[in-house]
């Protein structure tokens, strides 16, 4: 780094200092000025909190967004599907996987979004996202049948999954050290519970049109999707606004101007006046890391197999949930009612969102990422094994029966809550700069194709129902939950913390700004 000294001359000479009468110093001005400087330098930096805090809340909210359009799958289910059938038969499950399936296959396009978001920034590609959810609500109030309700979700999936990369990659951008880190992520779960409000008020405009016209007797859900699509299009709208680009971008042209130090000293002239000449020299910015240089990283490879796992099994315990739950635990179920389920669930998430933004942040500051994610990554197994047990123990109680299928469902939603947060978490540190953050968080969603697997274990026990009996079929489908539990647990203890120069990066994809021991972390 370049840069010069700055020198002070006096106009009195040496000779004659002895001249001049020494002056006592004024504590009580020194004290004011010190006081004054203080304030000065709070409010200085305050502002740029402030604006910093803004933009964390709009990001939030545009988070929000997508899990609005993710929860916009129920009244689709209900246009579909009987009242009486609505959760407690295999075909239910069955075709939920299904819309299910689309909307995670569509969520693979987020590997193009992120590396969209590393060339051309984070706030154009969340805005296109935003204003291509907005429209798609609308188009989902038009799908009557299985077929368009199908399309429309993958289409759903491509277009938030905008969001699910850049909201996260903003979150890193704007995060300072690992402690603030772990907390801004930690409330995505709690926000993503408060998507929930959009089929909520989509139910409350639905009960409130009468529905006599001709189009909304064909078209049934259109009214519950249009308000879907109007509070995604305020957003976008609020967004074009008031959010700023995260990404560090190069500047147009560098500034050069010419500074003579100590004539500005000897006239008190301020640095930043245009008379002074400021010479910036023009840094290059960092390539962004491109992907098949991630994927010939070990360490980011094991860390997708992992959360792809996780993904897996955490899926199919959501969409086996209503059949399983609605079975009776003398069956393998959980003995929940039908009409209870829905608001168990919802309770349930917010209490694991509370506790995962309580305890994650703290658990991360005192053990780091890598105890934390192993250790829930070995419960997995443990609910899915205990939790049929208990329920045949309890089943002569109804009372016991409905505590330990809840604990169980609160449980498996803390679990899997805090894993993803460790993930992100550990996303977030695989890129050495802001510059690739966007690409690596694309490539994990890799593992939106194992959650759209789940359709693949339901689809089986669908068509197993009818040659084995219900409880076959449940004790079956806990044995799969176990299996991929243990082998996410397992391959959990191979995770890193942070990836390794020359091992997972060779030195010629990194911009060396420092030297770094080629067996060191990043």
């Amino acid at each position: 780094m370049l840069g010069f000294h700055r020198r002070t001359r006096s106009l009195i000479p040496v000779k004659d200092l002895g001249k001049y009468d020494k002056v006592e110093l004024n504590e009580e001005d020194y004290d004011t000025d010190e006081e004054d400087m203080e304030e000065y330098n709070v409010t200085i930096e305050a502002a740029p909190a402030k604006r910093k805090q803004r933009q964390l809340t709009l990001i939030y909210v545009i988070f929000l967004a997508e899990a609005i359009m993710a929860s916009s799958l129920q009244p689709q289910l209900k246009m579909l599907i009987s009242n009486e059938d609505f959760c407690g038969s295999l075909s239910t499950s069955y075709l939920r996987s299904i819309l299910d399936c689309a909307y995670a296959f569509g969520g693979t396009a987020g590997i193009f979004w992120g590396y969209l978001a590393d060339r051309i920034g984070r706030r154009p590609v969340a805005l296109m996202g935003l204003f291509a959810m907005s429209f798609c609500c609308l188009g989902m109030g038009f799908a009557t049948d299985v077929v368009s309700c199908t399309i429309f979700r993958f289409v759903a999936g491509l277009s938030s999954s905008t969001i699910v990369v850049t909201t996260l990659t903003m979150i890193g951008d704007i995060s300072v050290g690992h402690a603030e880190r772990a907390k801004n992520v930690a409330r995505l779960p709690l926000i993503a519970l408060c998507g929930s409000i959009g089929p909520i008020m989509q139910g409350m405009v639905s009960g409130s049109i009468e529905a006599t016209g001709a189009i909304w007797q064909q078209f049934p859900i259109l009214s519950s999707q249009i308000t879907c699509g109007s509070l995604v299009f305020l957003i976008a709208v609020t967004s074009c606004i008031m959010l700023n680009e995260t990404l560090p971008m190069q500047p147009s042209k560098p500034l050069a101007i010419d500074i003579d130090s100590e004539k500005a000293a000897f006239l008190n002239q301020d640095l930043l006046s245009p008379s002074i000449h400021i010479v910036d020299l023009d840094t290059p910015r960092p390539l962004p890391i491109s992907i098949s240089a991630f994927l010939r990283a070990p360490s980011l490879l094991v860390l997708i197999s992992s959360f792809s796992l996780l993904s897996l099994h955490a899926s199919v315990f959501d969409t086996l949930l209503p059949h399983l739950g609605h079975s009776s635990t003398s069956h393998g179920g959980l003995g929940i009612p039908c009409s209870w389920l829905g608001l168990t669930v919802l309770l349930v998430r917010g209490v694991a969102g509370l506790c995962i933004l309580r305890t994650i942040p703290t658990a991360v500051e005192k053990m780091g990422l890598l105890s934390p994610y192993r250790a829930l990554s070995m419960l997995f197994p443990a609910v899915y094994i205990v939790t049929p047990l208990l329920a045949i123990i309890v089943a002569f109680s109804p009372s016991l029966t409905a505590l330990i299928s809840t604990a169980a469902i609160l449980i498996k939603h803390a679990l899997a809550g805090s894993a993803s947060v460790l993930v992100a978490l550990l996303i977030l540190n695989t890129t050495p700069d802001s510059f690739s953050t966007g690409t690596v968080v694309g490539l994990m969603q890799v593992a939106n194709l194992f959650k759209a697997l789940a359709v693949a274990v339901s689809g089986a026990s669908f068509y197993l129902s009818s040659d084995y009996s219900v409880a076959t079929t449940n004790y079956a489908l806990w044995a799969v939950l176990v299996a991929f539990g243990a082998v996410g647990a397992a391959l959990a203890w191979f995770v890193r913390e942070r990836p390794s120069v020359e091992r997972d990066f060779p030195a010629e994809v990194l911009c060396w700004e420092t030297c770094f021991d080629a067996d060191g972390e990043l």
